[in-house]
């Protein structure tokens, strides 16, 4: 009996810190959208994506992971050369 009162505590401290979680990273997303908006477009243009004002910020952030994956694998290509 206390086990399952132990167990069933936990389960619910760890939901309900998810969903405070979601709710926090929901909130400060809507709130700096302009300040990480920013550091992906400086980002962008760091690694060379093209065009930056046209993509959603996910969008934004796959391409300048794609960019930098093709970066770090191109310079693995030039050691192996």
């Amino acid at each position: 009996m206390n086990f399952d009162a132990t167990l069933i505590t936990a389960v619910v401290t760890l939901i309900v810190l998810s969903v405070a979680t979601a709710v926090l990273v929901i909130r400060y997303k809507r709130t700096h959208q302009a300040e990480i908006r920013q550091a992906l477009i400086a980002k962008a243009r760091k690694r060379g994506v093209a065009s930056p004002e046209d993509l959603s910020n996910h969008d934004l952030a796959l391409q300048i992971r794609a960019a930098k994956r093709q970066r770090k694998q191109d310079g693995k290509d030039l050691k192996t050369a």
